[in-house]
């Protein structure tokens, strides 16, 4: 493995880990009820289950974005979370507080696709057997 190499696959743990426990802290506290994210929620309308499920579901998507081969998959779970989120910012008329979660999708997109498996990224139509 080259300097380079290792360096990369550092920073791209790195940047995962990262992401994994912002999704963690964020899901734990809509698990816990903190009292900002109760009100957020009420405002949007949104039943206190769905505040839970939220909650389930960015902790799964966090533990999923750990493991290199599911990454991808956690990645689009919480980037669906996130484009839900940016819905209801601009249907409530508060579009600049759907910066953040526009951000996170970005974040998401790069760390999915970073760990695609190599073989799709690398390998061209014209290297595969016919």
């Amino acid at each position: 493995m080259t300097k380079f190499s290792k360096a990369k696959k550092i920073a791209l743990w790195s940047f995962t880990t990262i992401l994994a426990a912002l999704f963690l802290f964020v899901g734990t506290l809509k698990l816990t009820g903190a009292e900002q994210l109760v009100a957020q929620f009420t405002k949007f309308g949104l039943p206190s289950w769905f505040r839970l499920f939220v909650g389930v579901a960015e902790i799964a998507g966090a533990g999923l974005l750990i493991v290199p081969r599911t990454t991808t998959i956690g990645a689009a779970e919480l980037g669906v979370l996130m484009a839900g989120c940016v819905f209801l910012h601009f249907k409530s008329g508060e579009a600049p507080q759907s910066i953040p979660a526009f951000v996170l999708i970005i974040l998401l997109a790069i760390a999915g696709y970073a760990r695609l498996p190599h073989q799709r990224l690398l390998t061209s139509n014209r290297d595969l057997p016919s």
